[in-house]
């Protein structure tokens, strides 16, 4: 069982609420893509093993998860109308995105927290939370662009 359906039962135990095979559906191939799916995309993956899932429910157990910190929402720049959907790491993490493919990078840099210090340490501020994206080629399309 994944961690993200463990974490999902134990919420909605303490909620009082049921593991439907569509929750567990959705958790499961939510946990096992590479990419930062739209609601939509993540519909049209899991519609091939249950073809009466609505996009409601996507939508709402997206919401869900979101709520308990299970999942965080991106908007890529190139992607303004689509939010996009990722498993929510223990660390804090960021992103890059290739212009040319659409593939997603996740990353985490100690820079990151150093600049995040030193501006809290400035400004007498508290970030609550930093969202990174870097926009550029990735060395599988910059190789096929020579």
């Amino acid at each position: 069982m994944s961690n993200l359906v463990e974490e999902a039962i134990d919420l909605l135990q303490v909620y009082g609420g049921r593991m439907t095979d569509q929750r567990r559906l959705i958790l499961e191939t939510l946990e096992t893509l590479d990419s930062h799916p739209s609601a939509e995309e993540l519909h049209f993956i899991v519609r091939e093993q249950d073809p009466k899932i609505h996009l409601s429910t996507i939508y709402r157990t997206l919401r869900w998860l979101e709520q308990e910190g299970l999942v965080s929402s991106r908007w890529f720049e190139e992607d303004r109308r689509q939010e996009r959907f990722d498993p929510a790491l223990p660390i804090e993490h960021h992103h890059f995105l290739c212009t040319q493919c659409k593939k997603v990078i996740e990353f985490d840099d100690p820079m990151v927290r150093s600049i995040m210090d030193r501006f809290e340490e400035a400004f007498e501020a508290q970030i609550k939370e930093t969202t990174i994206v870097l926009y550029g080629i990735c060395s599988k399309c910059k190789k096929k662009s020579k």
